[in-house]
């Protein structure tokens, strides 16, 4: 991250669907905040026309850049979105919306109503919305984290520990939060030892 300038990470998740509103939104928002330095993970949709862009970010580097973010901008994939809350930050939604040729039905949209019921992100439907958050985000950082919950990685280690053993892989451990380290080790222990 450059020095002095806000992080904001976007991710469109790995949908075969484009999702080129979502890149078209925040393209034209990022060119008039320099201040700013955007990562943004496109998937299949049109690379933006003044933002550098990757089609995929391996999953461990994405947590990670979601917990170095000021914001994280993320589709309405349940998964994605549940990872920037893991690493502490409470994201801006912006769900896939079928009219638009985006995904298959309405699943986002009614999650993304979901989220927004039970404050578990800040969603935007439009344009404008999305650009309010942003401000607001910059603006107040504060008001877009949540606390990690340290009690939750035992059990999410020990769910990657059965899959590894289903799958014959070894997925490694990562720190996917400032305290993640510390909670990893503390939850690997806890798990060995039962």
């Amino acid at each position: 991250m450059s020095a002095g300038k806000s992080l904001i990470v976007v991710s469109v998740g790995t949908d075969h669907h484009p999702f080129d509103r979502l890149i078209r939104w925040v393209d034209s928002w990022a060119t008039g905040h320099q201040d700013v330095e955007v990562v943004l993970q496109r998937g299949t949709s049109a690379p933006a026309q003044n933002l550098a862009s990757t089609e995929l970010i391996p999953h461990p580097d994405l947590c990670e850049l979601f917990a170095r973010a000021s914001v994280v901008v993320s589709h309405g994939g349940p998964s994605t979105v549940m990872d920037a809350r893991m690493t502490g930050r409470l994201p801006i939604v912006v769900p896939r919306d079928p009219a638009h040729g985006e995904h298959v039905d309405e699943h986002q949209l009614r999650f993304a109503e979901h989220l927004r019921k039970h404050d578990l992100a800040r969603i935007a439907l439009t344009e404008p919305s999305l650009v309010a958050l942003l401000e607001e985000a910059l603006a107040a950082p504060d008001d877009f984290t949540v606390p990690v919950d340290a009690s939750s990685i035992s059990g999410i280690v020990e769910f990657g520990r059965v899959v590894d053993e289903l799958l014959n892989t070894k997925t490694p451990l990562l720190p996917a939060s400032p305290a993640g380290a510390e909670q990893l080790d503390s939850a690997t222990s806890q798990t060995q030892n039962n």
